[in-house]
């Protein structure tokens, strides 16, 4: 091991300070928005992971849920574990009902918990990339700085994981074209595996092991091949063992899934969703940016590898841009959705960036290697900043608290898009008697709040929307709304007046005219029967729209 470590060639002195310079800049954009609106979220999905993650602490492993693996949630666990021990010291101090408390009105620590680990691993995985392919160091940079890449940084979400793992990944899958070692193959396919149980939108790129092996000049040797798929499905259910232990309901879920597809494919468009990956794309490295350009270049120069090399980091991001512009993929405009073949593409604009370097003085191609990175740079420290601005759903709830009495029926939309306001009591504990007759993990949830009530507060409906609407699964709509007080208001205001509802709370994250034709009737009735009491605009495009309306009139504020 000593000798191995005294012939390693250390970088020199210049390219330890750059390598610093990066590190520092890369963790900055990081760390500068990690409280991006907390407790608020720009997203449902963030509160799905953190909620499934503490439902762990029932005692069982076994998620309610199979919206995504159970890697992720099952790391976020033990990281709450150490939250507890830190918080409670060790269990003297506090209790596990009053950790439960805790989450239940003022969960922002188990947020930024979930962040930190996030903005972590994103910027472990261009390390990764750098260290398995030296010779490459834009691919890192542009990396480090991607826009697409820094703003799942900011999110709870299992993206950044399945993103590092990838990262290495596509690190061994190049050894396996070059040299085809044994480890290479077992290590590639534990790879992948470990990041297909990060996130399903992994599981595509799993191909690029029998890629890798297939372009390998040479006889392939199919033995280390199935060993390394071997590897990769064992790695799968390492992390997602509920998989093989339940398999049906594992596969219910994946069934629930291709019904969403099919419905949503019924909007499907070619066009605006092959133009929207292609963006993605030539923008990954941030707008102005020529990353995306220099990429389409490393296809055709012939690097070490040569066309070898240029067809496996390739074909898995054109197979990739194809299916998310396909009915099968229908809905999944998300930049993250890349992720899995991020590096390889990565890869090719250094590629394009080192044939361009070496027709080019040494000053030049230097200055060029900034103008590449620093735009998605500029994005990031801009995006900071907006995200910084005042959030509208804090605002509307303050002005709720202070204009409506306490106790008044409240019509809103997801939690996530609308103010967080104290549900009364008496609310709390129906649901807590509901959710625990029907078996519901919330049940927990429901009488934690009860017992750390803190007083006052509103009895809160939801609007009843439909998953093609919501743009998620089907399973997951029925059990998000089984286990909270909903009102089908397709018809009108009639159900909402009948409960008591004196005011609707809208959000532009929420149902709009425009994209929920379902709800026509609501917003038609809303227009007549009710008056719109108070608008707080969005700050920046991070954040949405509140608007308040009173029902039978009302005042103006």
């Amino acid at each position: 091991m000593l000798a191995r470590l005294r012939k390693m060639k250390l970088p020199d002195a210049d390219s330890l300070r750059w390598l610093a310079v990066a590190l520092a800049l890369a963790a900055l954009v990081r760390l500068l928005g990690l409280c991006w609106g907390l407790p608020y979220t720009p997203n449902a999905d963030e509160p799905h992971i953190v909620d499934l993650a503490v439902s762990f602490g029932a005692g069982t492993l076994r998620p309610y849920a199979f919206k995504y693996p159970t890697l992720w949630p099952y790391l976020l666990f033990f990281l709450y574990g150490l939250y507890f021990l830190a918080w409670s010291l060790f269990g003297l101090r506090r209790s596990v009902a009053d950790f439960a408390v805790l989450f239940a009105w003022h969960p922002g620590g188990f947020y930024l918990i979930a962040r930190l680990a996030a903005a972590v691993f994103s910027l472990a995985a261009p390390l990764v990339l750098w260290r398995m392919e030296k010779d490459r160091p834009l691919a890192a940079l542009l990396l480090a700085f991607s826009p697409v890449v820094v703003v799942e940084a900011h999110s709870g979400k299992p993206d950044t994981l399945m993103f590092l793992f990838s990262c290495a990944a596509w690190g061994f899958a190049l050894r396996v074209l070059r040299r085809g070692a044994r480890r290479d193959y077992w290590l590639c396919g534990t790879l992948l595996g470990l990041a297909a149980t990060s996130q399903f939108t992994a599981l595509p790129a799993c191909a690029v092991l029998p890629l890798a092996a297939l372009l390998r000049p040479g006889k392939t040797d199919w033995r280390f091949l199935a060993e390394g798929i071997a590897c990769g499905a064992a790695a799968f259910l390492l992390g997602s063992p509920y998989a093989l232990i339940e398999p049906r309901f594992f596969l219910s879920w994946l069934g629930g899934a291709g019904s969403y597809a099919a419905s949503a494919a019924s909007i499907w468009k070619p066009g605006p969703f092959l133009a929207y990956t292609a963006r993605t794309l030539g923008d990954f490295a941030g707008p102005f940016s020529i990353g995306g350009a220099l990429a389409l270049l490393g296809l055709f120069v012939r690097p070490r590898g040569g066309g070898r090399r240029a067809l496996l980091l390739a074909l898995p991001v054109l197979a990739y841009a194809a299916l998310l512009s396909s009915p099968l993929a229908a809905g999944a405009r998300n930049p993250r959705y890349l992720f899995a073949v991020l590096p390889a593409w990565a890869l090719l604009a250094a590629d394009g960036f080192e044939a361009l370097k070496s027709a080019t003085p040494r000053r030049a191609w230097i200055w060029l290697a900034a103008l590449i990175v620093l735009p998605g740079l500029a994005l990031d420290l801009s995006r900071d900043a907006k995200m910084r601005a005042p959030d509208p759903r804090a605002q509307a709830a303050d002005w709720i608290r202070a204009h409506v009495p306490e106790g008044t029926a409240l019509l809103m939309d997801v939690p996530h898009a609308c103010p967080h306001l104290v549900m009364v009591r008496p609310e709390v504990e129906e649901l807590a008697r509901r959710t625990a007759a029907s078996g519901s993990p919330r049940a927990r949830l429901y009488r934690a709040m009860a017992a750390g009530h803190p007083g006052g507060g509103y009895r809160i409906y939801r609007i009843e929307r439909t998953a093609l609407d919501l743009g998620t699964l089907p399973k997951i709509v029925a059990l998000s709304q089984a286990d909270a007080p909903m009102l089908d208001v397709r018809a009108g205001l009639a159900p909402a007046r009948a409960a008591g509802v004196r005011w609707v709370v809208l959000s532009s994250f929420g149902a709009r005219p425009e994209t929920s034709p379902e709800l026509a009737g609501f917003f038609s009735a809303l227009k007549t029967g009710a008056t719109l009491a108070k608008v707080f605009p969005a700050s920046s495009r991070f954040w949405p729209t509140i608007e308040i309306y009173e029902l039978n009139g009302g005042r103006r504020a």
